[in-house]
């Protein structure tokens, strides 16, 4: 019964989403062309750069020499890995999906258990900080103060969730 009210609930909504673009083309044009210079202009720069770092630190093994080193203050904070603490800057620092993709490569590699990646990404899949602050605070809010309480609560957050 849930799965018929659900599937009636998606049909009517992209019924009423086609209808609206058909009705109001030059809105939906203009809304979907912001919304692509919203990603290449803001987005897609501040994931790029994290990407191919993160990518460089997994190939060249420097993810499992810094996991040694911070296996003494991982384990006993969060229980998972040194490996994780790279997983956690990273994904504090370059955003989504960082943190998870990283956390999934450590796990394909048997660095990570089950558990401890899906520990583990429970708390390092965060925005970063060139989007809180660039496209949240600036961008939509107009206020770079703002960005500040943005970034303290959603990184404090994140970190409380590792702690749990």
């Amino acid at each position: 019964m849930l799965n018929k009210i659900r599937t009636i609930f998606y049909s009517m909504s992209t019924i009423f989403l086609a209808f609206a673009v058909i009705t109001f083309p030059d809105e939906s044009l203009e809304a979907s062309i912001r919304g692509l210079n919203l990603w290449f202009e803001i987005v897609f720069p501040s994931l790029l750069p994290f990407f191919i770092i993160a990518e460089l630190l997994l190939a060249f093994g420097v993810v499992k020499v810094i996991g040694m080193v911070l296996e003494p203050l991982m384990r006993p904070l969060f229980n998972i890995p040194g490996s994780g603490g790279v997983v956690l800057g990273m994904g504090l620092a370059s955003g989504y999906p960082s943190g998870a993709k990283i956390t999934a490569r450590l796990r394909q590699e048997d660095v990570l258990t089950k558990t401890e990646a899906e520990r583990l990404v429970s708390f390092t899949n965060a925005s970063n900080p060139l989007f809180i602050f660039g496209a949240i605070s600036i961008g939509f809010f107009h206020d770079p103060k703002t960005g500040l309480l943005l970034a303290a609560s959603h990184y404090v957050g994140a970190i409380l969730v590792g702690f749990a």
